[in-house]
This record gives C-alpha cells, structure tokens and sequence, in this order.
C-alpha cells in the first residue's frame, strides 16, 4: 500500500498513530488531439476548487505546469454565467499544440495531478497551502514521534489511500494489531461565513477536536474507553478542546476500530478552514497545541489501557 511506519520504544502494550499522507487531486483521463487533457477527480475534490486553477501534473519526465481552462463568460448565456460549469466541460491546458506536444512533454493517461499553491503567511499565526489535509497531522505524528519517551510501544503510520476510502491505514492496523489507536488529522473548522452551527462549531484557537462520532455514526463511534482516555487527559492536563461530532466525512479511524476483533479507537482533529481545497487555512498555534495534547495524551495511556 505504500505504508511508512515508524515504531519507537518497547513493551506488553502499543499505541498505534495514524496521519495520511496522501491528498486529493485529479489524474489524466485522455487527451484530445489539440493537446487539451481531460481528468478524472481522485477523493472528494469539488468543480468550483478547480475553476481557473494552476495545477502540476507529475509525468515520467518531470512535472509539467497547466492551468484548468474553461469556456469564457463572454461566450455564456446569462443563465450559463450564473450557474457552475459541468465537469466534463472543463480541461488542463498545458501549453500544447496537439496531442504529440503532450506525449512529449512525458504525460500519459494515470498521471497524477495536484494543486499548485505554495505555502504563504496570513495575519498573525494564521497560514495557507494546498493539501495542509494532512500535512498538519503527518507533521503533529513526527513532533509526536521525537517527543515520546513511554515505557510502550508507538507505532506511527503515515498511511495512503485515506482520501479515497481510508484504505491504508487498515492495512498497517492489520500488521501492527495495536493494543489501542488514534487518528490525527484535520477537521471542518466552522468559524467562516456559509457554514451553519449545526454542520460545524469546531471553531480555530479553541482546541484540539476530540471526536465523539463521525459521519453521523456511518464512520467511527468512538468507544467510551478511548472517550474517557482522551477527555481525561484534556481536563486533567488543562488542555482546551472541542467534542466533535460530524456530519459528513471520516477518518482513518472509521476502518481502524473494525480490524480483526476490534481495535480502541479515538480521532483527533486540528480546526481547518477552507477544507479540500487549494488555499487550506490553518492556526499554527492550533497545531502546536494538538502536538502538546498527543504527548500528555502518551504518558495517561498506561492508566487507561
């Protein structure tokens, strides 16, 4: 599956982390003879995070620049101008002339496609960047990692597949058959304009997410066990944080509680704004405070488990 796992320290009992690192993208379905590429979507990318995008697409050969192109509105009907375009109607325009300038640019059909947004600083401690899903949870595992110092077992699993189906963190689950589990990774931040109460209050600079139920139970159902672990640790170690319970989406948690008899286990969530898109927002001092949290959260897990 292409699994990374990392396993520090020695004991009757392991702890199992898991952070993907795979993102959402597109990849090349074909190309006309004009050298337009048409694409598929990979995990849960949204016509309008692709309007008039620059993208990368990873060739044999080296990645190749592209922009996603779309009918102008001078061209629209009033009606067309107001509404979003179809899927099928957009494309990526690398530059070519036909379809053998593609060819010789490297791209085949399969080839990987990302956004191209680098990293930037906002205001203050707030920054942006494509695919901060899931770079902030891989990046809170590895601060994790170096600060772990428990008389146990942490296996740490940089798992793939998460955004199309939570498949490789159950294969590492499966492997490791840890004693307990927690995902790490982002959740809706729901502190923006559009987004009512009900589908999310997580709000930014007030907490880790601690996940009570995802996916209105279609995901996990966090066992009463890994519930009190983590809420305890929280309230004991004076650690803000935020119960959550989603309406849509799931992590890798949701296949980790089900492999083999059942695994314990909890999710974990850093507030992000702007989700699947290109220009993700994050609150670094909301990151920090997860990686503080996971570390108190080592040393209760004995008193626990």
């Amino acid at each position: 599956m292409g699994n990374l796992i990392a396993r520090k320290g020695s004991g009757d009992t392991t702890l199992m982390i898991s952070a993907h690192m795979d993102q959402i993208g597109l990849t090349v379905q074909t190309v006309d003879e004009n050298g337009f590429i048409r694409f598929s979507k990979v995990g849960g990318v949204t016509t309008q995070s692709l309007m008039n995008q620059r993208v990368t697409i990873h060739s044999s050969d080296g990645d190749v620049t592209g922009v996603v192109g779309m009918k102008p509105p001078h061209l629209m009907d009033k009606e067309k101008r107001e509404d979003l375009p179809d899927e099928e109607s957009l494309f990526i325009d690398v530059g070519a002339e036909d379809d053998e300038d593609v060819e010789e640019a490297g791209i085949q059909v399969g080839d990987y496609i990302t956004f191209e947004r680098s990293f930037s600083e906002l205001k203050d401690d707030y920054v942006t960047s494509m695919a901060m899903d899931n770079r902030v949870g891989c990046a809170a595992a590895v601060e994790a990692l170096k600060r772990f110092d428990e008389d146990y077992e942490l296996a740490v699993v940089f798992s793939t597949q998460e955004e199309v189906g939570l498949k490789g963190a159950k294969t590492s689950a499966f492997k490791i058959n840890p004693d307990v589990a927690l995902a790490v990774d982002v959740s809706i931040a729901g502190d923006l304009p559009g987004i009512e109460q009900q589908e999310s209050d997580l709000e930014m600079g007030e907490g880790v997410e601690i996940t009570m139920v995802q996916s209105k139970g279609r995901g996990l159902i966090t066992p009463e066990t890994v519930k009190d672990w983590l809420r305890g640790t929280a309230e004991d170690k004076d650690h803000s944080y935020q119960p959550g319970v989603s309406e849509g989406g799931a992590t890798d948690a949701a296949n980790i509680y089900l492999v083999r008899e059942g695994i314990p286990t909890g999710s974990v969530g850093v507030p992000l704004r702007n989700m699947h898109s290109a220009t993700e927002v994050l609150k670094l001092s909301d990151l920090e405070d997860t990686v503080d949290f996971m570390e108190d959260c080592f040393k209760t897990l004995p008193d626990h488990f």
